[in-house]
């Protein structure tokens, strides 16, 4: 296997990591030009589609975006050598990617737990699966047939969104966000005063150099007139 591919942005760390293992991106839209890649197709779990959705897209996310994206992922896995999730790729090291791009399985620690979620994700995700089980289904579909690295698959994926949807955990991201909000706030009407100031500093300066000029004007108009005057002088004299 020489690429990867994936529905969403991973993170820049394990982009690099796959790039110094030797696994070049194929882009999203390039998939169906590809005759039988040899790919490893990477996915995320819905919460973190989410999360990530809120921070890059300028647009609202619909259940109907989250299940067709899932779809498309779930349809594409049918086809590519294998398909792994983004968080237990980003747990293995240089020599473990290479090893999996030459059709080796490495194996990951037990011990090492799913990724947390955060309360509000959670509780939002729990909602969008509540509503559209398909979402869900999709998602342990793709658990069950991907390199687990001698991992467990994330069954229990939905009593973990309730675990972390509890009331204390929710209102305490969701005053973060408030808080998130109004430190973006303060730092807007800082910078607007900051641009302010420039402005006023800019404005005086153009007042001082026009001052500046103006006595420069008269002091060349005297040094003429005094030339002129001496000229005279001197032709009196002769």
């Amino acid at each position: 296997m020489k690429h990867w591919c994936s529905a969403t942005t991973i993170a820049s760390s394990l982009k690099s990591k796959l790039q110094a293992a030797g696994l070049m991106q194929l882009e999203w839209h390039e998939y169906d030009s590809i005759h039988n890649p040899e790919v490893i197709l990477i996915y995320s779990p819905p919460d973190q589609i989410l999360e990530q959705w809120r921070i890059e897209s300028g647009t609202t996310a619909s259940i109907q975006d989250i299940k067709n994206l899932f779809k498309l992922v779930d349809t594409h896995s049918k086809r590519v050598s294998c398909c792994i999730s983004s968080w237990r790729l980003d747990h293995l090291d240089t020599t473990s990617l290479i090893r999996l791009s030459n059709n080796e399985v490495p194996c990951l620690d037990n011990a090492i737990d799913f990724p947390e979620i955060n309360a509000l994700s959670g509780l939002i995700t729990f909602n969008l699966l509540s509503e559209n089980q398909e979402v869900l289904e999709f998602y342990l579909n793709l658990e069950l047939k991907s390199y687990l690295l001698n991992h467990k698959p994330d069954i229990g994926y939905i009593n973990r969104l309730k675990k972390s949807a509890v009331s204390n955990r929710v209102l305490k991201d969701w005053w973060k966000i408030n808080e998130q909000r109004e430190t973006s706030q303060e730092e807007a009407v800082g910078n607007l005063k900051r641009l302010h100031q420039i402005q006023e500093d800019y404005d005086q300066l153009i007042e001082q150099q026009e001052q500046l000029r103006q006595v420069l004007d008269q002091q060349n108009t005297l040094s003429r007139r005094a030339l002129i005057k001496l000229a005279r002088m001197q032709n009196d004299a002769r």
